[in-house]
């Protein structure tokens, strides 16, 4: 997923950086784009709309959309503030067994840092293998381990 790094020891950094940031910079925004975002690195189709997103400013928009691109199978479980802080909880869909482990929640003064964070923090989750997931690997398909192989050249008769 994330080739020749420490990703949980480099998510952690992160997450850590969105809890005492007290707003969104360019340097934060680069450091989550690289950082937590590696299906965004392999695909140019989202590029242009992360770009109108960044340009537009909207970071809970941004957040929302990175959540969906990113991990397919999560969805925003709650939003909501509470004392000064937002708290934005997002888990696996339809998986819920043990409520406590198939949700992560962060909060934070600013919305679209909490919104941030619970990503981050669910990527952690996952680099360390304690995230349940509901999307099947793509496998290309080929032969059947069991079919016979075939020559490339016919038999003559």
């Amino acid at each position: 997923m994330w080739p020749n790094r420490n990703p949980e020891r480099d998510l952690g950094t992160l997450l850590a950086r969105i809890e005492t940031a007290h707003r969104i910079d360019a340097d934060l925004l680069s450091a989550i784009l690289r950082g937590a975002c590696p299906r965004l690195g392999t695909s140019l189709a989202p590029k242009a709309e992360v770009e109108r997103l960044v340009g537009a400013e909207a970071w809970v928009e941004l957040g929302l959309w990175l959540i969906g691109w990113e991990l397919p199978d999560w969805d925003i479980h709650r939003l909501t503030r509470d004392d000064d802080r937002w708290r934005c909880s997002i888990g696996v869909s339809g998986i819920a067994v043990n409520w406590a482990e198939d949700i992560v929640e962060f909060q934070h003064g600013s919305l679209p840092l909490a919104v941030l964070g619970a990503f981050v923090q669910a990527q952690l989750r996952k680099a360390e293998g304690a995230a349940p997931s509901n999307v099947t690997p793509f496998r290309r398909p080929g032969p059947s381990p069991l079919a016979e192989p075939t020559s490339p050249h016919p038999a003559s008769r």
